[in-house]
């Protein structure tokens, strides 16, 4: 009944056109994006195996990484056309596919197969796995409920609300297409159905460590990949195998890292565990590496990252030979690299033909082993330099490799493809990707205009592009001391009429934004003034972009994105209707110069911070003389700001030299000028000094991006109404301390972020602060004290306690505010990226003062 219903909306579905396809496909991929962290909280409290926040991205990558590789490809009609050559070829749907969902990925999987199904004109049929058939029904229903709501047919997407092997079986007798995502034995009935199949493989991952590799790059990387949703991905490395000249110093770069190595009693115990009446134990499977250390009766530290097990067998008898789908890794010594690429080879026998491996080495002077490589093993992925796990799906360390959480094994494997699947499959095809920088950018105003006194040589400007009509958006309490009549006097002067708004509160709410909007309208400028601290600006921006474009949706707007340049919502292009001029009246936030804005949901009491370059200012006019009446506590919270804009934009995984040689400069000033700004607000030199250090830290981190202190400090300033200085300042020390560890729970994950660095980094600041220190350990330590030291000058109290937080509230409100910081936009950028049990532990630090 459920195949009929489907077939009957398929039949309709196909003679949809492409705008009608990826309507529906972008407001799906926008809803499952959306819906990442519930759906992520399912499936861990369902299945209990993985990590919640690895789940969090693997949802993100299904949804936003999948649209944007396939946003603009055309799937209806005639998709390709060669006059000269006289082809064309056209594109038509399969009809109903069937789709086996993995416990392992049971969100990710249905979210991803029902994207590719919807955007190529498919019907699809879930098979979810029994132990995780809630969370992958949920996700179908809400994908289903958001299809419809976007114009799909009613019984576009259907599933198996009991799901057994007889009705799997029935659904894979009866589609037109099987799309098998799970265990060999699922994978096989699925080439033995007698339709159509696209089945993958099982992975068992072989790293070859070379003796030209970069070792600490190499070892971060294998340990970032198989802690990565504790080992679950099938792409994730098996076992490791490193050339005997740098064996030992792989070994110990492992243990640095914090994993632990079996004795030989240990490996006995944990091989008894592993297997399970001749397979794989499911107990282990997503386990942590102390979990399951612990089931085998072997003592380690809780936090103990991967179990590794030294062998020398790579038969399929020596289970450490064999995939794991958990933190365990075998590890060998081989003898040369022609040694290491035979035990490579004998090693993805065992389970794992036609998958991934992977290799570590120098790509210039190895290029002859690496040539080895890729002509002798049998793997449809081969990673060079990049962890498997998030290198194996695509997107991330590799633009040119799909992203998918179907990785084909072609004709080795037994599976009908040998490619990452998306939606067009026709040949097996090795692909060799190689771990790369992606682009990076630096992009501020067009115009600055900085130094006292430069606001009338500024403005003349507009008189020059022949402006008529300009609105002032201003502060309450800047506007009743009448703080705007310079520029108002300047407009006068050159006949441009101007109106002011002047509701913009200290955190601007929605509500207030679409007040100011319509009164925009209603006035029809061409010019927009941002006059004030961060809450103006920011609040004339979001007007600036209603204005321009009424259809705008905030909450799209206010859609996170793991990368930038990949978001699934793309702001429309601002300017075409008015020219938008940003004055600061105070040195800190940086909006004169930044793509962000931080807007208040007033309903939901939420602070979302917006990012995109088209809120970039036309002109900014930094002009001190504003900031001499800034009162000692602004100027203490927006000094504070500023320095931890520079901080974290510096030991950003985004940052450049570009933006380097920005924040550190700002650095020094504020360490220089903050004190004296705010024991004499009238020293213009001070004044000047502090202003270019806002401005330098804002273009430094409007292109580095920040990182957890300010993801925390937004929802500390929401929660419990602490000015975003002040929160900032008090979460900082906790935050460097973070992420100074050598051996992170989690690193930051961006390309050209190879191994751990944070600790140099902060060490770098120390040195151009001239602190006095012989290890990178000593450093740090005095950094830390040099901040408590500014401020404490300033004015800034040591605890969140101490600014009368109220205790019973601060810990009611804890784990939500965790879990909301870990969702903030600026969380991505951190060199460490946070546990929201680990944003929770900083927050205590923040409010007792622990270290």
């Amino acid at each position: 009944a459920i195949l009929e219903r489907v077939k009957r909306a398929q039949e309709s579905f196909s003679t949809y056109t492409q705008n009608q396809i990826d309507e529906i496909f972008y407001a799906v991929a926008k809803r499952a994006n959306k819906e990442r962290i519930p759906f992520a909280e399912m499936a861990i409290k369902e299945t209990n195996k993985g990590i919640l926040e690895d789940k969090v991205i693997k949802n993100h990558l299904a949804s936003e990484f999948v649209f944007n590789k396939y946003k603009n490809e055309k799937t209806c009609g005639i998709i390709e056309s060669d006059y000269a050559l006289g082809i064309e070829k056209i594109a038509e749907p399969i009809g109903v596919i069937g789709a086996i969902i993995p416990v392992t990925n049971p969100t990710s999987t249905a979210i991803f197969k029902i994207l590719l199904a919807l955007k190529t004109r498919n019907g699809i049929i879930i098979s979810p796995h029994p132990k995780a058939k809630n969370s992958t029904i949920q996700v179908a229903k809400v994908l289903l409920e958001t299809a419809v709501e976007a114009g799909a047919p009613r019984d576009i997407i259907a599933w198996i609300d009991m799901p057994g092997v007889e009705l799997t079986k029935l659904l894979m007798s009866e589609v037109d297409l099987i799309l098998a995502t799970g265990g060999p034995n699922m994978v096989k009935a699925a080439y033995s159905s007698g339709k159509p199949a696209i089945g993958v493989g099982a992975g068992n991952t072989p790293v070859i460590i070379d003796d030209s590799a970069d070792i600490k790059v190499a070892v971060s990387s294998v340990i970032h990949s198989k802690t990565f949703d504790n080992g679950m991905v099938c792409s994730s490395e098996q076992a490791i195998i490193a050339l005997s000249d740098i064996y030992d110093r792989v070994r110990s770069e492992f243990e640095q890292g914090g994993c632990y190595f079996l004795n030989e009693d240990e490996k006995s115990k944990l091989r008894e565990i592993i297997t399970k009446n001749g397979a794989l134990n499911a107990e282990i499977v997503g386990k942590s590496a102390h979990e399951i250390a612990s089931m085998a009766q072997i003592q380690t530290k809780p936090k103990t990252k991967i179990l590794i097990a030294e062998v020398d067998s790579t038969d399929s008898s020596e289970i450490f030979a064999c995939e794991k789908l958990s933190p365990i890794l075998g590890m060998y010594k081989a003898s040369d690299f022609d040694d290491a690429l035979s035990k490579a080879c004998a090693i993805i026998e065992n389970g794992g033909l036609g998958h991934t491996a992977s290799v570590y080495l120098d790509e210039k002077s190895a290029k002859e082993k690496l040539d080895k490589l890729k002509n002798k093993m049998k793997a449809c992925r081969i990673l060079v330099n990049s962890p498997s796990s998030q290198g194996g799906v695509g997107d991330v360390y590799n633009f040119g490799l799909a992203p998918s959480l179907t990785l084909g094994c072609g004709s080795w494997g037994g599976n009908s493809s040998c490619e990452n699947i998306g939606t067009r499959h026709l040949l097996n095809i090795k692909t060799v990707a190689s771990r790369r920088k992606n682009m990076l950018w630096f992009k501020i105003p067009e115009k600055i205009y900085i130094n006292r006194s430069c606001l009338r040589y500024a403005l003349d400007e507009l008189r020059e592009m022949n402006k008529k009509r300009a609105i002032i958006v201003t502060d309450k309490a800047l506007f009743a001391e009448g703080y705007y009549k310079p520029i108002c006097d300047i407009l006068a002067k050159m006949s441009i009429e101007y109106e002011i708004i002047h509701n913009v509160e200290p955190d601007p709410t929605l509500e207030s934004v679409i007040v100011g909007t319509e009164q925009i309208r209603a006035f029809s400028p061409d010019t927009i003034i941002a006059f004030g601290g961060g809450s103006a600006m920011d609040a004339a921006k979001v007007m600036w972009a209603l204005y321009e474009h009424p259809e705008l949706d905030f909450s799209d707007m206010a859609l996170t994105f793991a990368d930038i340049r990949k978001r699934i919502y793309s702001f429309p292009t601002l300017g075409q209707k008015v020219y938008f001029v940003a004055i600061p009246t105070s040195a800190g936030t940086g909006s004169e110069i930044t793509p962000f804005a931080v807007i208040t949901d007033e309903k939901r009491g939420i602070k979302y911070p917006l990012a995109d370059y088209e809120l970039v200012p036309d002109m900014a006019i930094i002009d001190a003389d504003f900031h001499l009446s800034a009162p000692r506590s602004l100027t203490s919270a927006s000094g504070i700001d500023a320095l931890v804009h520079a901080i974290e934009a510096y030991t950003s995984v985004m940052a450049t030299d570009i933006s380097d040689a920005a924040a550190l400069h700002a650095i020094k000033l504020i360490f220089e000028y903050l004190p004296i700004a705010y024991e004499n607000g009238d020293n213009i030199i001070a004044r000047e000094k502090m202003a270019n250090a806002s401005a330098l830290a804002a273009m430094a981190f409007a292109n580095a991006f920040l990182g957890v202190c300010h993801s925390m400090a937004h929802k500390l300033g929401s929660f419990h109404h602490l000015p975003h200085g002040i929160s900032n300042a008090l979460l900082i020390e906790h935050i460097i301390r973070f992420n100074a560890d050598v051996a992170p729970a989690k690193m930051g994950t961006f390309p050209q972020y190879e191994y751990p660095k944070a600790l140099r980094r902060y060490a770098e600041i120390a040195d151009a602060l001239k602190i006095s220190h012989e290890t990178d350990e000593q450093a740090l330590e005095g950094l830390i004290k040099a901040i408590n030291e500014l401020k404490g000058k300033i004015g800034i109290k040591a605890t969140i306690k101490d600014y009368s937080v109220d205790e019973d509230k601060f810990i009611s409100s804890l784990d939500e505010m965790s879990r909301e910081a870990f969702d903030d936009q600026c969380t991505g950028a951190s060199p460490r990226y946070p546990l929201i049990s680990e944003i929770r532990e900083m927050y205590l630090y923040a409010y007792y003062g622990r270290k």
